[in-house]
């Protein structure tokens, strides 16, 4: 019995390549490019499918879409850290919280709870990555993130501020944020008649069932981001990452403050970082403007605070002073007389004499990290009954009070160092109060009018 061989076929018209029958009388289909040959991936019944094969990848090369089939063999976990490595121009605090992302959401397995084997994103070859990969992950992140948040909240319920601290420190009482309960104040609190702090962070808390969506929103912000440059560097024809909606999520409603808030909130923090509650409300500087700022920042004369840099702190590394979040950031703000009143004598309390000496420093002179003023800004608002309020809320208040004073949206962007008015915009809601007094001015005017209707009982 004599072996069939391969039996070479004239070139498809237009010399698109070669298609010749095997032995097992199915056929191959391949073409030459640039000195390499491309085989099709698998055989064909009949010698037109081979062809067929052939006058799709020709059209691919004409139109621009063909790609080469070695490209997106890298994985993408390897991928993504040489994405990340060329990302110089992000914040070193954006670039590390891409990292993290990078490492707890797109790299390891997700979702492998309940008998499911879960999605592993980061072994996966970038050519090889789909819509309906990508889509299994994303329920997968929403399902894990979800689990963490009821985990996260069953712990936080376990170590809710006994009431009892709360009102001790509300009568001006000094007493340490953890461990055991002085006997005399708890004796105190009962004889009170054991109130309860209020807790407006009730009507604020997201239900379980939407718990993950801005974990699962900003995962997909980053992958989407590291696939779209895949695509540019031409491993992938398209982005997989086509969910309608899924980088976007429904913040929620920012809290403000109002004066005596703001004057409480001051008040019930350690002196030596009560005016920054002040500066940050009536000002708008974000937290980290706030806390890079230097005696030679501040003009007390012309009542003014310079922004001409940002602290930076990014996890397991020192604290440092970096670039503002835009150059628009860079500015200089004019503030109330009774702020620069309050900071005058913050400043001869607390600030050392020399230029350099920071605003609002550690007790050895060094930069704040955010987790202190955190604990503190904590406490404070349990007070006051006020848990739904974060620190960057009194940035929302500083904005809500300019355009309660009659301040413009570009003046407010300005003031706030917003490079687009879009940015200004998110706060000017809070303060528009206009159909209220509108409806105040009808009522003053028509409320009591004889010729109003009477509405007659049922």
């Amino acid at each position: 019995m004599t072996r069939r061989t391969a039996t070479p076929t004239r070139r498809t018209p237009g010399q698109l390549g070669t298609v010749e029958q095997l032995p097992s009388g199915r056929w191959r289909a391949f073409y030459r490019r640039d000195g390499r040959k491309f085989t099709a991936p698998h055989t064909f019944s009949t010698r037109a499918e081979g062809t067929a094969w052939l006058a799709s990848e020709f059209a691919d090369r004409t139109r621009g879409t063909w790609r080469d089939p070695e490209a997106g063999r890298i994985t993408l976990d390897a991928y993504a850290d040489d994405w990340l490595a060329s990302r110089p121009d992000l914040a070193p605090r954006t670039l590390d919280t891409y990292a993290r992302i990078v490492r707890r959401w797109i790299s390891p397995r997700i979702g492998t709870g309940s008998g499911s084997r879960g999605v592993e994103l980061g072994t996966m070859h970038v050519g090889d990555l789909t819509p309906a990969v990508v889509r299994a992950w994303y329920a997968a992140i929403i399902n894990t993130a979800r689990d963490t948040a009821a985990r996260q909240l069953a712990r936080d319920r376990e170590r809710t501020e006994h009431p009892a601290r709360v009102w001790a420190r509300s009568q001006g009482m000094q007493v340490a944020a953890t461990g055991k309960m002085p006997t005399a104040v708890m004796h105190a609190w009962r004889e009170a008649g054991e109130p309860q702090p209020q807790r407006a962070n009730l009507r604020t808390v997201v239900p379980l069932d939407q718990a993950g969506a801005t974990t699962a929103a900003q995962a997909y912000r980053v992958l989407r981001a590291i696939l779209t440059t895949a695509v540019t560097d031409g491993l992938l024809t398209a982005n997989p990452c086509q969910i309608k909606g899924a980088g976007q999520v429904a913040h929620r409603e920012r809290g403000t403050a109002s004066p005596a808030e703001v004057a409480q909130l001051a008040a019930l923090m350690p002196p030596r970082y009560a005016a920054a509650v002040t500066l940050a409300a009536w000002s708008g500087l974000r937290y980290g403007e706030l806390f890079a700022l230097a005696r030679r920042h501040v003009d007390l004369d012309a009542g003014t605070a310079r922004v001409e840099r940002a602290l930076e702190q990014v996890p397991g590394h020192p604290i440092r002073f970096g670039k503002t979040k835009t150059d628009k950031s860079r500015r200089v703000v004019h503030l109330p007389a009774f702020v620069v009143d309050a900071l005058a004598v913050h400043m001869a309390e607390h600030v050392a004499e020399h230029a350099d000496a920071l605003l609002f420093p550690m007790p050895d002179g060094t930069p704040t990290p955010n987790v202190r003023i955190s604990v503190a800004f904590r406490q404070a608002r349990a007070v006051i009954g006020r848990d739904d309020l974060h620190w960057h809320d009194l940035r929302h208040t500083g904005a809500m009070l300019a355009y309660r004073a009659g301040a413009s949206l570009p003046e407010v962007q300005a003031r706030l160092g917003h490079t687009t008015m879009r940015a200004a915009q998110i706060y000017a809601h809070a303060a528009d109060d206009s159909d209220r007094v509108l409806a105040d001015r009808l009522n003053a005017l028509y409320g009591s009018s004889e010729s109003m209707p009477r509405l007659r009982a049922v």
